[in-house]
C-alpha cells in the first residue's frame, strides 16, 4: 500500500514509489540506537526509551541505497539534526549481522547496506530516527525508526480498589452432562466435576485391564488386574487445572476409603504420555508429557476389593480426566445355560427362546468369545429344521435413548445373523434380523439383575411366508 498519512514517519514523507511495507508502532520501547561500529560484529549502542513507530517501505530496483541514503541525510541537515552516526557498505560490518542487527521489516534487502542516525531536539519534545536502506536483486528495502522520547507510561492500568474486599469467588463452569456419551453414566461411587461431560465411555461385568503400579530407570511396572470394570472418559473445561482435578479425586477417594498404590506427575515421575497410552490403554490420549497426573489407589473390604485409577491428561487447550473403577471378582463361567435339547424344547412348545448366554461386548454389537456356544448350538438346530425361517431379534434394557436403544438391539440382532451365515453356513434367508430395543422387557428395569435379563436376543420361530 502507499504511505498514508496514519503511519508516524516523523519529519519524512516517503519517497516517490514506496510502498509501505509493515508499519508498527509501540506504546513505549527501548530502542538500541546505532551509535558505533567496530569491526565485523560488535555493535555500539545507545538504548533510547520512548514511543517507537516503525516503517518499512519497499522501492523499486531503479533506486539505490546510496541515494536513498542522501535524500534522509540532506532532510535532517536541512531540518537542524544531529548526526550521531552514519556508515555504507563495508563500514556497517557485517552485511547480514547487522541486518540481523536492526531487524527490518523488509527481510528480502540486505546488500550493501547504509545506516543514518540521528537527533532532533525542540522545546515540545527529543525525537531519533534511525534509518537503514539495502538491496536485493529485486528492489530495495527502507526501515525508517522513529522514537519520540518520553517518560515511561505507568498510569496504563486502572485500579480496581474493592478486589480485595470480596471473597474469592469459584469460576462458574457450564453443564454439559447433555453432551454424554449415549448410554454412558457416572460411577455410582464418584461424581463429576461440575462441567465435565462423558466423551468416552466402556463397562464391562467381568473384564481384564492393565494399571501402571511403579515407573522406574525409565520403565512403566504393569499389574493386571480383573472383574467389573467402569472406564469413564470425561472431557473438562480448561479452567481447571490438571492439579486441581487431580486433587479433587484424590480427595474424594481418600473419603471413600481409598489408600494410594502409586501417583506421579510429568514424564519424569510417569513416563511419556506415548509409553502410557501403550501400556494401559486410557481412553484419555490428548495432552501434553508434562501435563499428566497418574494415580492408583485400592479399597479393601471383605467381600471385594476395589481398585480405582486416576489419568489426567490436558494441553492449552484441552483437558480430560480418565476414571477407571475395577471391582474385583470372579469370571461366572456358568452363563453358557443353552443346549440343544432345551432349545428344541422351548421352541415346540413357545414358539420363541431366549439364547442365554449370547453375551455382547457393553454398549457394541461384538459378542464377547463365550458366546461362541451358544452360536454353534443355535446353528445345529437351524440345521436341523432348514424349511424353517426364523426372526432374531435384540432387546435392551431402558438405559439410554429410546432411538439408540433399537439401533443398538438391531445391530445386535444382526451381528447374531452376520456370524451363522458366515462361519456356521446358515443361509441368509432363514434369517431375518430385528430390534425392538427396550420395548419388551421380561423383568423389572429398576434392578441391574432385571436389566441383565432385558438384555437379550430371542430366536424367533416365523409362520408366515414374507
Amino acid at each position: 500500500m502507499a504511505a498514508d498519512e496514519a503511519t508516524n514517519t516523523g519529519p519524512f514523507s516517503a519517497l516517490p514509489e514506496a510502498e509501505v511495507y509493515r508499519p508498527t508502532q509501540r506504546h513505549f520501547a527501548l530502542y538500541p540506537l546505532l551509535t558505533e561500529v567496530k569491526g565485523d560484529d560488535e555493535f555500539i549502542s545507545q538504548q533510547i526509551g520512548g514511543r517507537l513507530f516503525r516503517t518499512g517501505y519497499e522501492l523499486p530496483i531503479n533506486y539505490e541505497p546510496f541515494h536513498v541514503l542522501d535524500n534522509y541525510k540532506a532532510r535532517v541537515q536541512e531540518m537542524g539534526g544531529e548526526i550521531l552516526f552514519e556508515c555504507r557498505n563495508d563500514a556497517c560490518g557485517d552485511e547480514y549481522k547487522v541486518h540481523r542487527f536492526i531487524s527490518p521489516s523488509y527481510t528480502s534487502a540486505q546488500s550493501s547496506p547504509h545506516i543514518l542516525t540521528a537527533k532532533f531536539s525542540t522545546e515540545n519534545k527529543q525525537t531519533y530516527t534511525s534509518i537503514y536502506t539495502a538491496k536485493w536483486a529485486a528492489g530495495v528495502g527502507i526501515q525508517l525508526d522513529v522514537i519520540e522520547v518520553i517518560p515511561e507510561p505507568l498510569d496504563l492500568l486502572a485500579v480496581k480498589s474493592d478486589y480485595f474486599d470480596k471473597g474469592i469467588q469459584a469460576i462458574e463452569v457450564e453443564d454439559k452432562s447433555h453432551k454424554d456419551m449415549d448410554g454412558s453414566q457416572d460411577h455410582p461411587m464418584i461424581a463429576r466435576l461440575p462441567g465435565a461431560y462423558i466423551r468416552d465411555y466402556q463397562q464391562f461385568d467381568f473384564g481384564q485391564t492393565k494399571v501402571m503400579s511403579n515407573y522406574s530407570d525409565g520403565k512403566i511396572q504393569i499389574r493386571n488386574l480383573e472383574g467389573r470394570i467402569t472406564d469413564i472418559g470425561y472431557e473438562l473445561p480448561r479452567s481447571y487445572s490438571e492439579y486441581e482435578v487431580n486433587a479433587n479425586y484424590q480427595s474424594a477417594l481418600k473419603k471413600l476409603g481409598f489408600l494410594p498404590l502409586f501417583e506421579c506427575q510429568g514424564e519424569t515421575g510417569c513416563g511419556s504420555d506415548t509409553d502410557i497410552n501403550y501400556a494401559i490403554k486410557p481412553i484419555v490420549t490428548y495432552g501434553n508429557d508434562d501435563n499428566q497426573f497418574y494415580g492408583l489407589y485400592k479399597l479393601s473390604r471383605q467381600e471385594e476389593n476395589v481398585y480405582a485409577m486416576t489419568y489426567i491428561l490436558g494441553f492449552s487447550g484441552g483437558l480430560w480426566a480418565n476414571l477407571r473403577i475395577i471391582e474385583e471378582s470372579t469370571l461366572k463361567d456358568d452363563r453358557l445355560v443353552i443346549d440343544l435339547e432345551g432349545l428344541t424344547d422351548k421352541m415346540a412348545q413357545t414358539g420363541h427362546v431366549a439364547l442365554d448366554g449370547l453375551l455382547f461386548e457393553f454398549d457394541k454389537d461384538v459378542m464377547l468369545p463365550e458366546a461362541a456356544e451358544v452360536v454353534s448350538t443355535v446353528a445345529t438346530y437351524l440345521k436341523q429344521h432348514p424349511k424353517q425361517k426364523f426372526y432374531v431379534v435384540g432387546h435392551t434394557d431402558d438405559q439410554g435413548k429410546q432411538v439408540y436403544n433399537q439401533q443398538l438391539s438391531e445391530k445386535r440382532a444382526q451381528a447374531v445373523i452376520t456370524e451363522l451365515t458366515k462361519n456356521h453356513g446358515i443361509p441368509a434367508s432363514q434369517l431375518t434380523a430385528a430390534g425392538v430395543g427396550e420395548y419388551s422387557p421380561v423383568a423389572n428395569n429398576m434392578t441391574d439383575e432385571g436389566k441383565k435379563q432385558n438384555r437379550r436376543v430371542e430366536l424367533v420361530l416365523r409362520s408366515d411366508k414374507k
